[in-house]
């Protein structure tokens, strides 16, 4: 039996050779690494040999740009892999040629426009039975199949974050580096707070802690997983995606790098590609050549009871840049090798599971670990203990912490009575508009604290609840912190504020704020809420009260 062919475009770069080197281990495949300039190649081939004497390891001229349907027919590959990038400016001629010379066509694209657009080749992938498949990478490869086995028989799922933070002297390529900065600044549409809303590419950013790595910073990043993950999983808060360099320096020329396409003064930092490939050469000595990825499902599992499940992959001795490559391996060995996968095209997300995945591992020093978390006590109650118990059924549920709150209702708002108010009400986030409007709240909680959203009208009022010393909560609006008593009732709850700070520093008792805050269920079992909040000099910052179907 003749070794099935593959032909890698780009085989010689990042992760093209790092494909051909799994294919090589394997013994089973005839390789053919296409490229521009063969003198690239010719190392790669000498290694190849060595780890497989029997196979085929050849050059093909070929520019992808420009390839026909003859060219690939003389070539005479069974799958075509495209791990040339970047495929935010990519073309699809290559696709088309795949279709007419009938040969599987598999790409490791991290565009979410060009995966987004693979759909547009599956009848004419249908009608020569091939399969055309976009993202066989990290994402959306990858992650969709470790959600698929993390989440299998879940009721539902709440949010999904992932996070890639590579090491700092793995090798890169300026295609990766032009990849990041087609998108940093750009407006990017991603699922959260149970919404869409419009972000910025390289924006927010959070801690990711990796077991064997040092915590690292990861910023938002505009993958196809953002679209993918809600659409496949049907998260009702949330679905995140972020990446973040291991050197702090080079998270924050990316930063800035994004400042004149925020400004409108560029339309793409793409053009800073050339600096930024120069820069990361001469950062290179720094760092470490480990990095990782975490994936991250908070849900219901099959009894209904709130579960959070966190996968991680740590990556030593550079070996970072064949995660990538993994599922494209994978798909590889399912497309030739008696695999039954349907033909037509469409992206990786769940085409092939986290156990074909696995075997490609051997021999990488690569390592996995999957932890899961079934119970985490609500923060009201740990506030609370006891007294939890004395409140309504229907303001526990609304303080339950897991799974995550999402409830709709009406409110009456009145807004700062004066302009010094307005001020420091909008850079509070504090609602402005006056009169009554629809409200909806989501509430999560994460990592012991809660993280509330309000909604007026659309218009979003956010804090995060933590606890604090001496029985007490914190909410904490931007850089202003309030420490609140909480009064449990038969009837609902009240709350009584105790001190103050803002950014970290006590406030004296004259220009703490006065505050009422209180929770009522009424007789129709509606969660009811009144808050009125007003400063020493300044008057009222907001009031609203209203109700809560939960």
């Amino acid at each position: 039996m003749s070794r099935p062919h593959v032909l890698i475009v780009g085989g010689a770069g990042v992760f093209g050779s790092r494909l051909a080197r799994l294919l090589a281990r394997r013994k089973g495949f005839r390789v053919s690494l296409g490229g521009r300039t063969e003198s690239r190649a010719q190392a790669l081939q000498r290694e190849l040999r060595a780890i497989d004497e029997q196979g085929e390891y050849g050059f093909v001229l070929i520019d992808r740009d420009r390839i026909g349907v003859e060219r690939l027919k003389e070539i005479d590959c069974d799958v075509v892999v495209d791990c040339s990038g970047p495929f935010q400016l990519s073309g699809t001629q290559l696709i088309e040629a795949a279709i007419g010379a009938r040969c599987h066509y598999v790409d490791i694209a991290d565009s979410r426009a060009f995966v987004a657009g693979i759909a547009k080749f599956d009848s004419a992938a249908r009608a020569v039975a091939i399969s055309v498949i976009s993202g066989a990478s990290s994402t959306p490869g990858l992650t969709h199949a470790v959600l698929d086995h993390v989440t299998s028989a879940w009721l539902a799922v709440d949010s999904v974050d992932v996070a890639i933070v590579p090491g700092n002297r793995t090798p890169k390529g300026r295609s990766v580096i032009a990849g990041i900065l087609s998108w940093v600044g750009q407006p990017v549409r991603v699922f959260r707070e149970a919404g869409w809303e419009r972000g910025r590419g390289w924006s927010g950013g959070r801690w990711v802690s990796i077991e064997g790595l040092k915590r690292r910073r990861a910023i938002l990043a505009d993958v196809p997983d953002l679209d993918l993950l809600p659409a496949r999983f049907s998260p009702r808060v949330r679905a995140g995606f972020d990446a973040g360099m291991e050197l702090p320096v080079l998270n924050w020329l990316i930063g800035v790098a994004s400042i004149p396409v925020r400004w409108g003064l560029v339309k793409s930092a793409r053009m800073f590609a050339g600096l930024g490939m120069q820069i990361a050469l001469w950062l290179d000595r720094f760092g470490t050549a480990d990095g990782g990825m975490l994936v991250e499902a908070a849900g219901q599992d099959a009894r209904g009871e709130p579960r959070v499940v966190r996968w991680w992959l740590r990556a030593a001795n550079g070996d970072g840049p064949y995660v990538p490559v993994l599922p494209a391996a994978a798909l590889i060995e399912a497309l030739t090798f008696g695999g039954r996968l349907r033909g037509g095209a469409r992206s990786a997300a769940g085409v092939v599971s986290l156990e074909q995945i696995r075997p490609w591992l051997e021999g990488l020093a690569i390592e996995t670990k999957q932890v899961a978390f079934r119970g985490e006590k609500p923060l009201y109650r740990r506030v609370l203990g006891e007294g939890f118990e004395r409140l309504p059924e229907v303001t526990r549920r609304l303080h339950r912490g897991r799974p995550a709150v999402i409830a709709e209702g009406e409110a009456v708002v009145a807004p700062a009575e004066n302009p010094v108010a307005r001020f420091l009400a909008r850079r509070l986030g504090l609602p402005l508009e006056e009169g009554r409007l629809p409200v909806r709240v989501v509430i999560e909680s994460r990592e012991g604290r809660e993280h509330w959203t309000r909604f007026f009208a659309d218009k979003p009022m956010r804090s995060v609840m933590s606890a604090a010393t001496g029985g007490l909560i914190e909410e904490r609006f931007g850089p202003v912190a309030i420490r609140m008593r909480l009064l449990p009732r038969g009837d609902g709850l009240d709350m009584q504020r105790v001190s103050g700070r803002i950014w970290g520093v006590p406030l004296p008792g004259f220009l703490l704020p006065r505050i009422t805050a209180e929770e009522r269920v009424d007789e129709g079992g509606r969660h009811r809420f009144e808050v009125d909040i007003r400063l020493p000099l300044f008057g009222r910052l907001v009031a609203y009260r209203g109700y809560l179907v939960l």
